[in-house]
């Protein structure tokens, strides 16, 4: 044999070590990164949704605060009607309108009546008060003819004077809900001779705003003439 045989024969074996692979750290480590990510994208959404939600919500209180104040300039003009003189002149009439108050078919008045989004006695109401014909509006505006008052350029608003009676002609404790006996030139409340019984009347304010926004508001006054 050779003495390079010899040589290779006689050398120990050295044992091989390998490096530890990292593959499997580094995966773990990628996925929660990608976990922590998500929970970071899910916090900005929720924020920005909060955010956008406070602001529409903002919008919306103002929204409804505008229609409030447009629903106070159709009261006013419902007041402005009830100072009319055609007004105090015919809420009482019964003049061609049917039975049992009437022989007719149709009051005499009520294109009077009409003028100033008035009716004599309590219409057809939802059962929240509100009356059945101001809920449409087109019918509403081919039946009373005051108008529609426009208001901050978008604003519609409607109102309505129901006379707080069961049927036409005068106010009487009988066929209507009155507020009281008022003496002429005081302001006390007393039934005795020579005092007017004051009916009571139902106005009803409708406003369409912004964003298809609707508003509804009624109050219950007394009218006494001075």
């Amino acid at each position: 044999m050779s003495n390079h045989a010899i040589e290779d024969q006689g050398l120990p074996s050295m044992p091989v070590r390998r490096g530890r692979s990292t593959t499997g750290q580094g995966g773990a480590v990628l996925a929660v990164v990608l976990v922590v990510l998500v929970v970071m994208m899910l916090g900005g959404v929720s924020l920005l949704s909060s955010v956008d939600t406070s602001a529409l919500l903002s919008g919306n209180i103002g929204f409804k605060r505008q229609a409030l104040n447009a629903t106070g300039r159709g009261l006013n003009q419902a007041f402005a009607k009830m100072k009319l003189s055609d007004f105090r002149a015919n809420q009482d009439s019964i003049a061609g309108c049917p039975p049992p108050v009437g022989t007719g078919t149709a009051c005499s008045k009520a294109s009077i009546w009409a003028s100033l989004n008035f009716y004599p006695r309590l219409l057809e109401s939802d059962e929240n008060g509100v009356p059945v014909i101001l809920k449409d509006k087109a019918k509403f505006d081919s039946t009373f003819t005051a108008g529609t008052l426009k208001t901050q350029g978008t604003d519609e608003t409607r109102f309505l004077i129901e006379r707080m009676c069961n049927s036409y002609g005068p106010s009487t404790l009988a066929n209507c809900m009155l507020s009281g006996y008022s003496p002429r030139g005081g302001t006390g409340w007393a039934g005795k001779p020579g005092s007017t019984a004051s009916p009571l009347y139902r106005i009803t304010v409708r406003t369409d705003g912004v964003r298809n926004s609707l508003t509804y508001s009624q109050w219950i006054v007394a009218f006494t003439e001075e």
